[in-house]
């Protein structure tokens, strides 16, 4: 089983275009599940003996292991896309997964901040980074809070992708779709202001560096945003690194933007996913109504 999980993650990378991150944890999935298939059927199993009784006991025993049901869902959804790639090479007959439902998962409502609290947010940079990195954590900031990116598409920006005289910024999302993206006065003033500092860049150079002048990565920009947070003491139960993005969602909603512009800006799939803000939008509608005050005698 090993050759076909190595052809299906050469698939995955080259043909489908998924990320490193996503091959990975295909990865780590298909290796605990060959590990499981060896203690069910033993070690001289083939493709064929993987039956359903196999794929029901694998998620049995992930359920009696304590595995949530988002995690027993991505597991799931790995082995979808496996049997259903050995399907299409005609290296199974039949599907051994294609009868399992994926497990309900109670879905996450956006944490996103405030008007008032990205404002504090900005000000907490401004008035408290050091004179080296203060554009660059603006600029870093800015461009989260005003065009949506995930860390990973911010991270791989180079200087040569932002269109300064368009006011567009080239940005690669997820199989790697390369998406030119509008993007506000603020944030490419807030671009330029930081490039000033840099010397000699070219376009192929990164467009945020790190301590040691390298492209930042991922994990070092959430850290930096938490620190501001912390300073500019906002403090929220479900702060992650897709905060940011939330909150630029949530503005839009709040300006009278339609699900479907705020979809593309996004770059979601479905539009079930952006409708998850209407739920946030109708608690500021209910909060707003409830604060007319009504009152007689």
């Amino acid at each position: 089983m090993m050759q076909e999980i190595s052809g299906f993650l050469d698939y995955a990378e080259a043909e489908r275009g998924f990320s490193p991150k996503t091959v990975g944890a295909y990865r780590y999935d298909l290796n605990k599940f060959s590990k499981f298939a060896v203690t069910e059927l033993g070690e001289g199993y083939k493709l064929e003996d993987i039956a359903p009784a196999v794929i029901k006991a694998y998620l049995r025993s992930l359920t009696e292991n304590g595995n949530a049901a988002i995690t027993r869902g991505r597991k799931l959804a790995t082995l979808k896309s496996f049997f259903k790639y050995l399907t299409s090479q005609g290296q199974v007959k039949s599907d051994p997964v294609i009868q399992f439902v994926m497990p309900k998962v109670k879905e996450k409502e956006p944490s996103y901040l405030t008007e008032q609290e990205y404002k504090r947010l900005l000000n907490a940079i401004y008035h408290n980074a050091s004179k080296y990195f203060k554009e660059r954590d603006l600029a870093i900031v800015t461009v989260l809070l005003g065009m949506g990116l995930r860390l990973s598409e911010l991270v791989e920006l180079n200087v040569g992708d932002v269109n300064f005289e368009d006011g567009a910024i080239k940005v690669t999302r997820k199989g790697n779709h390369e998406r030119i993206l509008p993007a506000s006065r603020e944030v490419i003033k807030s671009i330029q202001r930081y490039l000033i500092i840099r010397i000699d860049t070219t376009s192929h150079d990164p467009l945020f560096l790190s301590k040691l002048n390298q492209r930042i990565d991922s994990a070092s920009v959430w850290r930096v945003v938490k620190k501001y947070l912390k300073q500019a003491r906002i403090e929220k139960e479900k702060l992650s690194p897709h905060t940011l993005r939330h909150t630029f969602a949530t503005t839009l909603l709040k300006q009278g933007e339609n699900l479907l512009t705020i979809k593309k800006l996004l770059s979601h799939r479905n539009l079930r996913t952006t409708e998850r803000y209407l739920h946030i939008h109708d608690q500021d509608l209910r909060s707003a109504v409830g604060k007319i005050d009504l009152a007689t005698g």
